[in-house]
């Protein structure tokens, strides 16, 4: 038997599962390598715990980095805007999603058509004190993102949300910002980019995914959430533990009140694999399905 929360639970009574931001946290922030990661994904992997990949990333930059993580569950793209299922994942296409290129896709998010549409109509009427992903040039792109020119390309190719690199003041975009949500449609700032995406967000779908889950199997599903930086907080705020990863570059985002909460020594993806091995450690306060 193992405790949680006071409570004891036989471990095959609880079903866990761990999403994760990838940038910062599952790769390193100046090298973006997984490799610190790897052996505690593989023995996540053989103990039947999906690590369910949640991030601003696209579908396409997602499916080589999944490839990378030798990942086959569930993703959440785009800051929440879609969530892709293999066929066949679950005994039957959960409902509501629609069927494209061997995926059940849920969207909770917005179409970037219905985004471009909204941004063109209000350039018009307002200063655009940014430069949009969609208007800017692979150059531009890698200049401002530090991709190669094939990553950049591949970011571009969005569905569900519109980066924006700010350029305008505080005020411009406190101003903005109310003329997006009153279009029914949202911000999100991101490490780099001001993000436009529909009325979602990665907490609200990680929890979607996590009811669909429990859709199909009588144990009681469970969520571990990481992330390192501001827009992962509504992820992390929905998780039963919370681990905010240490990054390099900025300290730990606020999160009061969270009831399990780690926040890691090490950056990174080092700083991912010891909180994972710290919860799953036998005489941890969490359950111990994992062994070294």
């Amino acid at each position: 038997m193992t405790q949680l929360n006071g409570e004891a639970h036989s471990e095959t009574d609880i079903q866990w599962l761990i999403a994760s931001d990838l940038d910062g946290t599952l790769l390193d922030h100046f090298s973006y390598s997984h490799q610190p990661a790897d052996a505690t994904l593989a023995l996540l992997e053989s103990n039947a715990v999906p690590v369910i990949l949640n991030s601003s990333k696209t579908r396409d930059e997602m499916l080589a980095l999944r490839q990378a993580l030798n990942n086959q569950h569930p993703f959440i793209v785009e800051n929440g805007s879609a969530i892709f299922i293999p066929q066949g994942y679950f005994p039957q296409k959960p409902e509501l999603a629609r069927e494209d290129a061997g995926y059940w896709i849920l969207e909770p998010g917005a179409r970037r058509q219905d985004i471009l549409a909204f941004l063109a109509k209000d350039a018009q009427k307002n200063s655009a004190p940014y430069l949009n992903f969609n208007s800017a040039s692979t150059e531009e792109i890698v200049a401002a993102t530090g991709l190669t020119d094939h990553e950049a390309q591949r970011a571009n190719q969005r569905d569900y949300s519109e980066p924006l690199l700010w350029q305008g003041d505080e005020q411009q975009k406190l101003a903005f910002t109310a003329r997006v949500n009153a279009a029914g449609f949202s911000t999100l700032q991101g490490g780099r980019f001001l993000h436009v995406l529909g009325q979602t967000d990665k907490g609200r779908a990680t929890n979607l995914l996590k009811k669909t889950y429990q859709n199909y199997t009588r144990r009681e599903c469970r969520l571990i959430a990481s992330g390192d930086g501001p827009n992962d907080l509504d992820m992390l705020s929905v998780a039963d533990i919370a681990i905010i990863v240490r990054s390099p570059a900025h300290p730990p985002p606020d999160l009061p009140h969270h009831p399990s909460l780690l926040i890691t020594r090490e950056t990174g993806p080092q700083g991912w694999a010891d909180a994972i091995g710290e919860i799953f450690a036998a005489g941890s306060p969490y359950p111990a399905l994992m062994r070294n």
